[in-house]
């Protein structure tokens, strides 16, 4: 069997994903053009093949009733952290598609330190609700600890927004479904200060009820 024919099959396989599928697709590429792999590329292709094969894509299928019944809506929330780390971002995306992960490398990402941490930030409570009128605490930075909703919008409206909050403090609109950091206090809030039309979204932890 050709190498290329080998790369194929894995890949109409829905056991391979993440960095493998993106490998194995970048080196499809090289030898449908002709080129040579180097002694590396191809040391990585026997590994990465071989754990894409026929048997595992059986045991991925029963891996898939698992993964449905137990994992998937911890599988979202992680997906949400890591996808703004490098290590595990491949398989966020492909978490956050729809598509159902490896499942020792899914079990390395559940297992990981901040992964447990984000799950137990993520189970808590909210401290605020809708409709609460907050300030920024001390350790707030404007420029690290502010997501606006509306990229779109302008920056001098988006900066008016932000100064009016650290004077005024805001509102808050909603509470987000995830969270992105591993931090304690990391739910994430919609936020629209008062007297401001960009709303944006700021962690509990950067957050304090403001007093009348």
């Amino acid at each position: 069997m050709s190498m290329i024919k080998k790369i194929t099959d894995a890949l109409s396989r829905p056991v391979c994903g993440g960095w493998d599928r993106g490998f194995l697709g970048s080196i499809l590429e090289q030898l449908s053009k002709g080129h040579h792999l180097s002694a590396k590329q191809k040391q990585t292709l026997g590994m990465v093949l071989a754990r894409n094969t026929v048997e595992d894509q059986a045991k991925h299928e029963n891996w898939v009733i698992g993964y449905e019944k137990e994992y998937k809506e911890d599988a979202m929330v992680l997906a949400y952290y890591h996808s703004r780390q490098p290590y595990y971002r491949p398989m966020a995306a492909d978490i956050k598609a729809g598509n159902v992960p490896e499942r020792s490398k899914f079990m390395r990402m559940y297992n990981n330190k901040y992964s447990k941490k984000v799950l137990i930030e993520q189970t808590k409570g909210a401290r605020y609700s809708i409709g609460d009128y907050v300030m920024p605490r001390s350790n707030f930075n404007s420029f690290k600890n502010i997501e606006m909703v509306n990229t779109s919008a302008s920056w001098p409206i988006q900066n008016a927004s932000i100064e009016k909050f650290k004077g005024r403090g805001g509102f808050i609109l909603g509470i987000e479904k995830h969270i992105t950091t591993h931090a304690k206090g990391a739910k994430r809030y919609r936020i629209l200060a008062a007297g401001g039309i960009a709303p944006f979204i700021v962690e509990e932890r950067f957050l304090k009820i403001a007093k009348k």
